[in-house]
């Protein structure tokens, strides 16, 4: 039985421990990704904010950690372990291939940490919550914010076709 519940906790605090390098490595991958934007000032002015979330919110975890007696592990060679699922190409990224990237990022971390307070109890399964909730809140944003982009640049075609018909018949 005390195997038992150490494999338990062992499983749970690896679960805490994926979700603090979870929320290290998107800011990490935000903060990049407002580097190397070559277009949409918006994208990077909501990178820089959401970012800042991101570490609130693995500072809370990592704070959680310590309240458990775990150390929490933000190393560098802790999060190269994670490079595959962080993924960023090189270079200068466009601000379709960029909201692209993070949009897809941010649903894999969000249902990750929906996840994880799927498994959680007490105090720890509340600030899962706070951080899934929160996740959630931005993926939302973001897929609003790609309708009305979508829809801004379809206009802006219209009005390019248009304009070049009233050339034509001129």
């Amino acid at each position: 039985m005390f195997g038992t519940l150490m494999s338990a906790r062992a499983r749970y605090e690896s679960e805490l421990q994926r979700q603090l390098r979870d929320l290290i490595c998107l800011a990490v991958v935000g903060d990049h990704v407002r580097w190397v934007l070559t277009d949409d000032d918006e994208l990077g002015d909501w990178l820089a904010e959401a970012a800042g979330e991101w570490r609130g919110w693995a500072e809370q975890v990592a704070t959680q950690l310590v309240v458990s007696d775990v150390a929490p592990d933000g190393r560098v060679r802790s999060l190269a372990k994670d490079i595959p699922l962080h993924w960023v190409p090189e270079g200068w990224l466009s601000g379709g291939d960029a909201r692209r990237l993070i949009a897809e990022r941010l649903a894999v971390v969000a249902e990750w940490a929906r996840y994880r307070h799927s498994q959680a109890k007490g105090a720890d399964a509340e600030l899962l919550d706070l951080v899934a909730s929160g996740l959630e809140a931005q993926l939302r944003a973001r897929r609003k914010n790609a309708l009305i982009h979508t829809e801004r640049e379809r206009r802006s075609q219209n009005a390019a076709v248009r304009a070049e018909r009233v050339r034509a018949d001129q």
